[in-house]
């Protein structure tokens, strides 16, 4: 049995079912600990009763935390969600005593494969990240750390759960979307965890969580129905910045890669996205809480219009 931990908004609920779908179809036996951060995604999940899901609810996690209600209007929103991240997850593990592993994921990854690989290389090991894998020319942007806080595990042993509890810490004392000081949001502290915690281990499988931001240093290949990035099998799949942008066209973010997008990603985009639409009937499946600063956001928006359009990387699905 695998357990599983995730949180998001009556936004973000289309691609937090697509995760649950996908990890219905890969992933033998688990629990999946869903952090509904507002009562119209609490709701759904809770009327739809799924057999392998447990809902906390936002009210639930500020309760057992006082001081996340104290810091709630001093932060966006967003900076919000990433405070809470770390307090939730050490809450998972104080509601059930008997989980001995917590897995921490994303809403926005989508599972192509069984996860068991990560969990066996996870042996004798307190603490699992990924590595965010950046191509050369995108390393010095030091905001984006060395590893990606998509994908974490925390075991119960003094190491895992002193890790944990710093990391949250740490996150109710500063947690904000700008870098400052060798800090960004709740993901610049993971670059602090080999120094300061034992039992830490890096995975080094190329198949898990690949994103737009490395993806396009991968071969991808498909055999057996099966798809391959060099010669590792594809876990999972991380659809960061997926964003619709006219009734019939979607962008990709795969403006990082500046490269053609292959056929097979293709697929994997146009799939994902007929699934998020059946989970979103009556809203845009891509839709974010996520403010930009105006003059940056044209920019951004300018470029990757450019690089999109260069590189063939937009979706158009009618």
């Amino acid at each position: 049995m695998y357990y599983f931990c995730t949180y998001f908004d009556s936004y973000y609920l289309p691609k937090a079912l697509c995760l649950l779908d996908s990890l219905n179809l890969h992933c033998p036996s688990f629990t999946l600990y869903m952090l509904c951060l507002d009562e119209a995604s609490e709701r759904k999940i809770k009327e739809a009763n799924y057999g392998n899901v447990k809902v906390v609810s936002l009210k639930e996690l500020e309760t057992a935390y006082p001081q996340l209600s104290e810091l709630k209007n001093s932060r966006s929103k967003i900076e919000y969600y990433y405070t809470c991240g770390p307090a939730y997850i050490r809450y998972v593990l104080d509601m059930d005593k008997s989980i001995d592993l917590i897995t921490y994921l994303d809403a926005d990854m989508y599972f192509y494969d069984d996860p068991t690989p990560l969990y066996q290389a996870l042996t004798g090991h307190s603490i699992g990240v990924i590595g965010t894998h950046l191509p050369e020319f995108r390393k010095s942007r030091v905001w984006q750390g060395t590893y990606n806080v998509g994908w974490l595990n925390f075991r119960r042993d003094a190491e895992g759960i002193k890790c944990l509890e710093w990391w949250r810490d740490r996150c109710l004392e500063w947690c904000y979307e700008r870098y400052e000081d060798g800090k960004y949001a709740d993901q610049l502290y993971l670059d602090k965890w080999p120094e300061l915690f034992e039992g830490f281990y890096e995975f080094t499988h190329r198949g898990a969580n690949a994103g737009p931001w490395n993806i396009g240093d991968y071969k991808i290949s498909k055999r057996d129905d099966k798809i391959f990035l060099d010669n590792y099998p594809l876990l999972f799949y991380h659809f960061h910045g997926l964003k619709k942008i006219s009734p019939s066209i979607y962008y990709t973010s795969l403006f990082k890669t500046l490269k053609p997008m292959p056929p097979i990603l293709k697929q994997m985009y146009i799939d994902y996205i007929k699934q998020l639409k059946t989970h979103s009937p009556e809203q845009d499946p891509t839709a974010s809480i996520r403010k930009y600063r105006a003059k940056y956001h044209l920019l951004k928006t300018a470029y990757k219009i450019i690089v999109g359009i260069i590189f063939g990387q937009y979706i158009i699905i009618k």
